[in-house]
């Protein structure tokens, strides 16, 4: 399954969100990506429209659909291509939290900017200018202050 950097709100309720991925998808297939909450928050729950028509969904809101349908349909494979980017640097750790439950149990191959996506791999695949130039656990390639280590030196001064 593909979970790109751009997401979909499919025309409908919440609920209905859910069931393309599941027909018996209910709020608490939500709870696992932290998704709840602003669902509880909404005027009927689960079955308010959002989208057109309906209330408007912030873009951490839509990625925590997106996310849920992975949980619902529970493939073996998934791969997210900045599958939390949208959501900015304030939603950023609920968007990782998210994104770890989504890999959670299946083979994951996750392309990220976020440094604190990468840390949480069991592998990590640096490419520069169309190359593989480092790859190894996260704190390999890290270590060996080559390409990998200069985005966290710059994290770490406070200026990434």
């Amino acid at each position: 399954m593909l979970v790109p950097q751009e997401h979909h709100l499919f025309l409908g309720t919440v609920a209905d969100n859910l069931r393309i991925a599941r027909r018996d998808a209910s709020a608490s297939d939500l709870a696992a990506v932290g998704a709840t909450g602003w669902i509880d928050a909404l005027p009927d729950g689960v079955d308010t429209p959002v989208g057109t028509g309906g209330v408007g969904l912030t873009p951490r809101q839509i990625q925590q659909l997106a996310l849920a349908r992975v949980l619902l349909l529970d493939p073996e494979v998934v791969v997210m291509v900045e599958a939390t980017a949208e959501g900015g640097s304030d939603t950023a750790q609920a968007l990782d939290r998210a994104a770890l439950a989504a890999a959670e149990g299946r083979t994951a191959v996750v392309v990220a900017h976020r440094l604190s996506q990468a840390a949480t791999a069991d592998i990590v695949v640096v490419m520069d200018d169309g190359r593989v130039v480092e790859r190894g656990r996260p704190d390999e390639p890290r270590s060996a202050g080559r390409v990998y280590a200069r985005p966290w030196a710059a994290w770490e001064r406070g200026t990434e």
